[in-house]
């Protein structure tokens, strides 16, 4: 071989090892060419589909040699699929092979004979008909590959369906599924007057798809219907009940059998007998009769499918309870405490009843319901229970019977922490405490945030290289790593979402930092809090700084002095806030960094310029004139100047913090519920005042706050804890 042809072959092996290992950027410039075109086409009224050179780089990226890269590509086309945007047989061909689940299934469903098409779609889309087998006896148990109707492919399988014959499906069947997809868009007038085609059909179709029955309920429950979808479903339970094999409300004699003729199944007849009973309650209960809502939730739980279906129920009765009785709620939750499944499925119904407890001083009952809850899985709720029950022991709140109690469910008898101590310690120690807890009962005991490490460790062998562009990085990784490499990092949270559970703690800690880097800080917020729960990575010093980061430090810190401000109170502040994006815009219409309402940014803006020696000379105006409230040093500055006038006027930080989410006004009515409450000098200090606390938003507001002014205090202000804890709760 002469020296040309040698230098031509080794270029041609290197060439290939460099395509197969090296960048292949497509799929990157495939997403940044579709938002490109997006933005450049957003006041068009034509929205299809991506445009062609986003599908020709998608297409490319289908020969990576990362398998997580050609799923995203084809993913991606087949989402060009789904808008009816066509690709060559070769890609269609290698869609199938690359398709999740829900598409496999849909490309399945596609291929089958013309006589199997009607009654495959319609199990894919509505999900599989009561008592189904297949042909060995093993039951159907899925339709979409666990995706939820209407998804895209579900959508594509339809539109393919309804263009190969407008008679495939009955006027029933099409009323059907056009019901099915306005409910599952929250339309639900509209999907009842589809619904109502079927029903004028006969019942049947809603038997034997049961799915159909829970958008059936959904609609009576949302609609002004008055009590037809209640009685309408009650008589068909009450039908059911006596005759098991009979389609309810069905008269035509020709009408099929409830269940296939290869048998029936108790476990169908229970099933839907609980969907009849469980979706008749919640229309009772939205039409706000709770009494009658909780007796059909406690019929229809020894129905519950499964153990999801038993805990709803339990939920419903208590959170019904909670509204309509109060005074019975800790009895019914002691009741139902050892029965139910999921801890945290009630975590919502343990933080109201807290709630309403410490308003009322019922610190018995706390206790109780501590004593019932300390050994199960929700540490969070635990911690809650304990701390509240060591600061009313601190404060001498419990009389000599409750106190007796108390020492009996810490079991303190001849330890050496006081019974408001142990609660305290107990409140530190709950295994995935809320860090908020975790903070204050540290606090209270006077002990310090605990010293971690500048860097946080992972067991040998789980580490990832975090070297840009390194050999080493496992393909997940890899895949994940080059959204940042490429100029693609604002598309990149959905998919680390979909890979976390493949990657290491040490992955994610990577991939957080790269979020953070990219100014992505929500994205890195979340991304650390999910790692933070796992066992295969020691939390360090750097993760927290991550957790805590600080953006416009310089800005923050420059308006929080010239305020009075402490500074980790307004970072706290803007965290909670907005994570630090600068252009957010909430529901209610609040923009940017501390979401100032248009109008309180006005009336301060005016004030400053009244009152700061700059006349606000600083302050950006937007294109109309007013103010510029996405750009950052003017939001700071507006909303600091606002949480300071807030604390001079409720004369406390924590008050002004409650005030800034809930109002002011109102924030005082609950203040001087409180205090006529109280009664013989039994006001409650500020951290018990804020459990109490009527709106679950603006409480679990003020406990965001607190608990990250409190992490930014520790962490770049050299304070403790408790010193932190007195200056804002004061």
């Amino acid at each position: 071989m002469g020296l040309n042809s040698f230098l031509v072959v080794l270029f041609l092996f290197f060439g290939f090892v460099f395509c197969a290992a090296g960048p292949q950027p497509d799929f990157y410039r495939g997403l940044l060419s579709a938002a490109e075109s997006a933005s450049a086409t957003a006041d068009s009224a034509e929205t299809a589909a991506r445009p062609t050179g986003a599908g020709a780089y998608f297409e490319k990226a289908l020969g990576s040699s990362n398998p997580y890269v050609r799923k995203a590509a084809a993913e991606e086309l087949l989402k060009l699929l789904y808008r009816g945007e066509a690709v060559s047989p070769r890609v269609y061909a290698r869609l199938k092979r690359e398709a999740p689940p829900s598409w496999a299934a849909a490309f399945d469903v596609l291929a089958a004979p013309p006589e199997e098409t009607r009654e495959r779609a319609l199990a894919f889309l509505l999900g599989p008909p009561a008592g189904a087998r297949t042909e060995n006896g093993v039951r159907i148990t899925g339709s979409a590959g666990g995706d939820p109707f209407p998804g895209e492919a579900a959508l594509y399988v339809l539109r393919e369906c309804r263009e190969r014959g407008p008679g495939l499906f009955s006027p029933a069947e099409s009323a059907a599924l056009d019901g099915y997809i306005a409910a599952s868009r929250s339309r639900y007038a509209e999907a009842l007057e589809s619904f109502r085609v079927c029903l004028a059909a006969g019942p049947a179709l809603f038997f034997q798809y049961p799915n159909l029955l829970n958008d059936l309920g959904r609609c009576f429950q949302y609609t002004d219907s008055g009590e037809e979808g209640l009685d309408l479903f009650l008589g068909w339970e009450k039908e059911l009940a006596e005759n098991p094999g009979k389609i309810p409300g069905e008269t035509s004699p020709e009408a099929p059998s409830l269940f296939s003729a290869e048998g029936r199944f108790a476990a169908e007849v229970s099933n839907i007998r609980f969907r009849l009973l469980f979706f008749a309650a919640r229309m009772a209960r939205q039409r706000g009769r709770l009494d009658r809502g909780i007796e059909l939730f406690t019929r229809a739980r020894p129905f519950a499918p499964d153990p999801v279906q038993e805990d709803a129920c339990i939920w419903y009765i208590l959170d019904s309870t909670l509204t309509r009785s109060p005074g019975r709620a800790a009895q019914q939750a002691a009741l139902y405490i050892p029965q139910w499944n999921n801890d945290l499925y009630f975590s919502d119904i343990l933080d109201n009843l807290a709630r309403l407890l410490t308003a009322g001083r019922q610190w018995g009952d706390l206790v109780r319901i501590f004593a019932l809850i300390k050994n199960r899985s929700d540490g969070a709720s635990t911690a809650k229970y304990a701390y509240i029950i060591g600061r009313a022991l601190e404060e001498g709140f419990l009389s000599p019977e409750e106190s007796a109690g108390a020492r009996a469910a810490a079991g303190t008898e001849g330890g050496a922490d006081s019974p408001a101590a142990a609660f305290l310690r107990a409140a530190r120690e709950a295994e995935k405490s809320a860090l908020y807890y975790h903070a204050l009962s540290a606090a209270a005991l006077g002990e310090p945030f605990p010293e971690l490490p500048e860097a946080g460790k992972a067991p040998a062998g789980d580490r990832a290289s975090a070297a840009s562009g390194s050999g080493r990085e496992k393909p997940a990784l890899r895949f994940l790593l080059d959204f940042f490499r490429y100029g693609a990092a604002g598309f990149a949270e959905p998919y680390i979402r979909a890979l976390e559970d493949e990657l290491t703690g040490e992955d994610l800690r990577v991939l957080a930092e790269s979020l953070a880097g990219a100014g992505l800080y929500a994205e890195s917020i979340r991304l650390i809090s999910s790692y933070l729960e796992r066992d295969d990575i020691e939390p360090g010093r750097r993760d927290l700084e991550l957790y805590y980061p600080r953006p416009f430090r310089e800005t923050v810190e420059k308006y929080a002095k010239e305020t009075g401000l402490a500074p980790e109170l307004l970072f706290g502040l803007i965290r909670t806030e907005s994570a630090f994006q600068s252009g957010i815009v909430s529901r209610a219409g609040a923009v940017g960094l501390t979401q100032l309402m248009p109008a309180t940014a006005e009336e301060t803006a005016g004030r400053i310029r009244r009152n700061s020696p700059d006349r606000g000379a600083g302050l950006s105006a937007g294109e109309e004139g007013n103010l510029n409230l996405f750009d950052p040093e003017t939001n700071i500055r507006i909303g600091a100047v606002y949480l300071g006038y807030l604390i001079d006027r409720m004369e406390s930080p924590l008050l002004a913090l409650l005030a800034y989410n809930g109002g002011m006004n109102r924030v005082r009515r609950w203040r001087e519920a409180d205090r006529q409450a109280a009664g013989r000098g039994m006001e409650l200090p500020g951290d018990l005042f804020l459990e109490t606390i009527e709106y679950p938003e603006t409480r679990n507001y003020g406990r965001k706050v607190l608990a990250a002014a409190l992490l930014y205090g520790c962490l770049y202000y050299d304070l403790s804890l408790a010193g932190s804890f007195a200056d804002i709760y004061r």
